[in-house]
Order: C-alpha cells, then structure tokens, then sequence
C-alpha cells in the first residue's frame, strides 16, 4: 500500500532535516531531526541492513541499506518493512522519547488494536470500522500537535498522506476495502499485461488488444467459472493435502557431483559417458 510508502517518505524527510524549512522557521528548533548528524544516520542505515537476515524469508524483499539507497529506488515494500517492522526497534533511542512513541503509536495500532490490519481484510465490521477510525485521527491530531504544531510555515507537514489517515475508514464505506483496489493490484495488472506484449514495434496497440481479451477471458470466467479450474500441476509424487497444500518430496536444491560410493554406482551405470552433476531425491 502507498500509503506505508508516503509515510515513510515524510516521517524520514522530517528526522533527516530534508524537508523545506519556512523563511520564519528555524531547523535547529526541530528536536526531531536527529538524523542530520551523518554519523548517526551513517549508523542507523547499517543496522537496518544489518537486520535483514534475521527477517522471514516470505517477507520477501529486505530493506535495504537506507542511508545508501534512499534516494536510488528505495521500493514501497521495504518502506513497508521498515516503517511498520524494523523502525520501532532501530529508532529506539535515537529517535526523542515523545516522538518515538508516536512512531510507535502507528505501529501498536497496526499489532494491538489492528487498523491497519483491518483496512487489509476483505471484509471489515462496522464496528471495528470506527475503532479503527479513532485511531487514525488520534494519530493524525498527534502529528499535528509534535510537528506541525500550528505554525504557518510549517503547514507543508502536513502532506495529503497525514491527512489521508482521517479519511481511509469513509472511502472504505464508499468504495470497500482497500485491498480490493489500492494495495498492489494495480502494479500487478501492469506487470502482467507488460509481459503478454509480443510486439516491440508497435507496443501500445499490442498492449491495448491483450487488455481487449483479459477483458474478454474474465467475462468468460465469470459466466462460466468451470473453465478456471487449473489443473493439478504437482510433480510426480507429491500429495495433495487440500486447502492450497501439498506435501512434497525432500530434494537438493542444487546440483552437485556426487562421490564416493554413489559416484562409482552411477558410473557403473552410465559407463563410459562421463559423470554428471545430480539432485538428490528422497
């Protein structure tokens, strides 16, 4: 979701001391911008590379050094991780105690009380609707408060991401959860259709026509939904446990050149071709 993303973006340009500072406003007054010091932001981009390889391998991509790669294709997914994962742990004394713990309060909201969490469900109560609509206007009148702090020149604070907080529970109502159509669905279409253009030539009516008949394939679908069915597609082996489970068979997951005495069985084998390199199989 961009939001994770925009949020990043800001609550980082604020620490660092980026973010453009007003004709009647002092950045030596912002208590907040502690990564001006280069030594401090120098230290904290390693520790969040640091921490990568402790991070799940279904989190997909790692953050990457974040003093090194801001500013050269930082992705939404890393902003993610390290915003709502890896920034209340690293930030933890560097960040002052009054706003580490608003930091914080977004990531609590998303753990313990669950409003980002809900606003990624396919369906959402109405009730946990407006817990989740206090909590992001608590945050967003706190970032006001220990940011903005109503001063004219910096209004610019407040971006349309801070502002947005107060606003997701009401799209929800008007156009549904937000993972039916802001949280990478868009970005995946693009990537799909990209893929299917077998013209270089002439890429935007290629492009349009495969749009054509995705559009034409789903309409099919939705008629008859018995042709969607994929086949099993499990190798030779494998038990279907149901529920998009499937126990497989234990396997190298490289090759290698076998020795010893499965060398001299594969060579008996084979005879005079010469050895190759194999998986092993349970």
């Amino acid at each position: 979701m961009h939001l994770a993303g925009n949020l990043s973006d800001l609550l980082l340009a604020l620490w660092h001391g980026t973010i453009d500072c007003g004709t009647s406003d002092n950045e030596n007054t912002w208590e907040w911008a502690v990564f001006q010091d280069d030594h401090t932001w120098t230290v904290h981009g390693n520790a969040v590379d640091a921490a990568g390889p402790y991070l799940p391998g279904s989190f997909d991509r790692k953050p990457h050094n974040i003093a090194e790669k801001l500013n050269t294709g930082y992705k939404t997914w890393e902003f993610q991780l390290y915003t709502f994962g890896l920034g209340p742990a690293l930030l933890y004394n560097v960040l002052p105690k009054k706003y580490w713990i608003h930091h914080c309060q977004l990531i609590i909201y998303l753990r313990r009380h669950r409003a980002f969490q809900l606003m990624c469900q396919y369906q959402i109560s109405s009730e946990d609707l407006q817990h989740a609509h206090t909590l992001f206007c608590t945050w967003e009148r706190d970032f006001e408060l220990y940011y903005y702090q109503q001063k004219e020149d910096r209004i610019h604070f407040v971006r349309p991401c801070v502002h947005q907080m107060s606003h997701i529970v009401s799209e929800t109502l008007r156009k549904g959860p937000p993972i039916c159509y802001a949280q990478w669905m868009m970005e995946r279409t693009i990537g799909n259709l990209g893929q299917e253009i077998c013209q270089p030539s002439n890429p935007y009516a290629n492009l349009s026509q495969e749009g054509v008949r995705r559009c034409k394939v789903n309409t099919l679908l939705s008629v008859i939904p018995e042709l969607d069915e994929p086949p099993n597609g499990l190798p030779d082996g494998a038990v279907d446990l149901g529920g998009g489970y499937a126990l497989l068979h234990k396997r190298d997951k490289t090759s290698k050149h076998p020795v010893g005495e499965y060398a001299h069985a594969i060579t008996t084998f084979l005879g005079d071709r010469p050895l190759p390199h194999i998986k092993r199989w349970a």
